[in-house]
């Protein structure tokens, strides 16, 4: 391996960024004749193999051209009503799909919590006092954690190996840039004060998502590859590029998946692996290992699939003026069967446009919905938004289109039969879509209101709330955010969708991890609580912003009076006119326990009594 200097980094981090987005739009040509020729077999559920390093080569070095300007292009059911358990003991991660847990940064089993801190994962004890039972340490690994998981006596510990030891740029001899392992670790819990680690797991590449279904954890990751460096298949060693993988429940070795075991996306021609792990961690089989040449980007899941979407942009002609004016833009969605930790490849399919982030996408009866924006050659004046319904088969069976002209997706929910679509550009239409009808979904109704949603919630099956901000237009005609709103829209005349209820909170600047993170929501309905973390600001004059308020904000909601703020909990007293904050001192999370609810920072965990809002104690956590 060859260090360099910063200037080197500068360099080579532009000519990274070029290299992965030409892998993802450069047709193939030379391959295609190649891995034609691998017969598709049941066995391989009709995806191609690779088979051979030659095949493998010949693959990745199709992806190289001298130069793109494809830079311009513009840069992730079952309804879950509740966070809490039925009985509200202790509240949950807000998941998407019921009975698919989402991995978060911190967990509750109603006794303990589990928290990531400082590079540490922390057992707090919420009996009496807030005592910290136990922690694991990784500062002195490469081991970085990022998520976890607790079911029943278990630990799931997810996060990523640093690869390098100086935290310098480092150019290797194969896949480049070099990029973290995701790495998983499960610990015995039955002793709370001394997590035993019972198992190691560990994939190439960046994390991508996992879920978890009862105990069987499915991780995903893409490891990107650099064509360039793909100049004489004679100078390179085919052992460097074969995807490896650890369990150490069957080898503290690391291991390889030969060529012959790779399948092969034909239409991806992505330069990258795409790696899932299925294991249930209450058993000692070894883990299930697919990998595939071909990406991802976002994933949904439901109890009995794992559908990967990955975004192309095809080039349908050559350069005008020095760039592409005629790019297609598709979402390419690929199913899975998951079922007891295994992964088995079922079909592909493909619908125009982008989509937003996981809540795009849908499983319900035994059909995949998704929601796209399509502004073909990257001009946002003739973006259209569509809906398009698939079958089993991933073929498409109805389909809306052209909802909104001018405008793109910014929030989506499905719930049952119906589909909640929020578009802006300078007003916020919530669409109410009827899906009852498989090959002829329909448009209900429309709302238009100032301001736009970023993320809808399910209150009940017809109301739902949305959290997004208030906008204006200013003197140079462009829109801007002027504070945060939430409301509650009721949706029980389908055709005639209104605005029931709406409160803002602060003004310019005021933001919330809720517009583009929903496991930061406390949502309990029965107790009639909304809660989630916040930064509200206000303009002074010439523009200059004010932090008044850094921490969490709760609120009671029903039907009848709408959102009443309960109260505010801060971890930080904010100084007057100054945005300033400190970061260990971010509330992430907030929690429910036996009638108290309990805030989450770096350096701090709070206990506050919901009825009164009144603090019962705090804890401290040193780094």
């Amino acid at each position: 391996m060859k260090k360099r200097n910063s200037k080197i980094y500068l360099v080579s981090t532009g000519f990274i960024l070029i290299a992965i987005l030409i892998s993802i739009i450069i047709p193939l040509k030379t391959m295609k004749k190649e891995i034609n020729q691998v017969e598709i077999t049941k066995e391989n559920n009709g995806l191609p193999k690779i088979e051979s390093f030659e095949n493998f080569f010949n693959t990745i070095s199709s992806m190289k051209k001298e130069d793109s300007d494809m830079a311009k292009t513009e840069t992730e059911e079952q309804v879950v009503y509740d966070t809490a358990l039925s009985n509200l003991d202790y509240s949950k991660t807000n998941i998407q799909v019921q009975g698919v847990e989402e991995a978060d940064i911190v967990k509750t089993d109603g006794e303990y919590i589990y928290y990531i801190s400082n590079k540490k994962v922390i057992i707090v004890s919420t009996n009496n006092k807030l005592k910290i039972i136990s922690e694991i340490d990784f500062e002195d690994e490469k081991f970085l954690p990022k998520d976890i998981y607790v079911n029943e006596n278990k630990l799931v510990v997810i996060g990523c190996i640093n690869l390098n030891d100086n935290n310098e740029f480092i150019v290797t001899d194969t896949i480049y840039p070099e990029e973290d392992n995701v790495n998983c670790k499960i610990y015995n819990i039955e002793r709370k004060s001394k997590p035993k680690l019972e198992r190691e797991l560990q994939i190439e590449g960046s994390y991508l998502a996992s879920r978890m279904i009862d105990s069987n954890l499915y991780l995903i990751s893409n490891k990107y590859i650099n064509s360039y460096l793909f100049n004489n298949i004679d100078e390179l060693n085919e052992n460097d590029y074969k995807p490896k993988y650890l369990d150490t429940k069957i080898s503290q070795e690391e291991q390889v998946i030969e060529y012959g075991n790779i399948s092969y996306f034909p239409e991806s021609e992505d330069a990258s692996y795409l790696t899932i792990l299925g294991v249930n961690i209450n058993s000692d089989e070894k883990a299930n290992i697919e990998a595939f040449l071909g990406g991802g980007e976002t994933i949904y899941c439901s109890e009995n699939y794992l559908y990967i979407a990955k975004t192309k942009y095809e080039v349908k002609d050559e350069k005008v003026y020095g760039y592409y004016n005629n790019v297609d833009i598709n979402t390419y969605i690929y199913k899975f069967e998951i079922k007891d930790s295994k992964i088995e490849y079922e079909n592909a399919g493909t619908v125009p446009g982008s989509i937003l982030n996981q809540f795009s996408m849908d499983e319900y009866e035994e059909c995949f919905r998704i929601a796209t924006t399509n502004n073909k050659n990257f001009n946002s004046e003739t973006s259209v938004n569509n809906l398009y319904i698939l079958n089993n088969n991933l073929e498409i069976t109805g389909a809306l289109e052209n909802l909104a002209k001018g405008e793109k997706i910014y929030a989506v929910r499905f719930i049952g039969n119906r589909a909640y679509i929020v578009t802006f550009v300078e007003t916020d239409p919530l669409f109410v879509l009827d899906l009852s009808d498989s090959t002829n979904p329909a448009a209900l109704g429309e709302l238009k209101i100032p301001g736009y949603s970023k993320y809808l919630h399910p209150y009940d099956e017809t109301h739902i709330i949305g959290f997004g901000e208030n906008t204006e237009t200013n003197e140079n005609g462009n829109t801007i955010a002027t504070g945060m709103k939430m409301a509650l829209f009721n949706v029980e005349d389908p055709s005639n969708p209104t605005e029931l209820f709406s409160t803002n909170i602060g003004e310019k600047g005021t933001t919330s991890e809720i517009l583009y993170n929903h496991k930061s929501l406390l949502f309990l309905k029965e107790k009639g609580i909304i809660a989630f973390p916040i930064f509200i600001s206000e303009e002074l004059e010439n523009y200059k912003l004010n932090l008044k308020f850094q921490g969490a904000i709760v609120y009671n909601i029903d039907l009848e009076n709408g959102f009443i703020e309960k109260g505010k909990i801060a971890h930080q007293e904010i100084e007057e006119e100054t945005f300033n904050y400190e970061h260990d001192k971010i509330v992430e999370r907030i929690l429910f326990i036996n009638d108290n609810l309990y805030t989450l920072s770096q350096n701090l965990i709070k206990c506050t009594n919901l009825e009164t809002m009144e603090k019962q104690q705090e804890l401290e956590i040193k780094k």
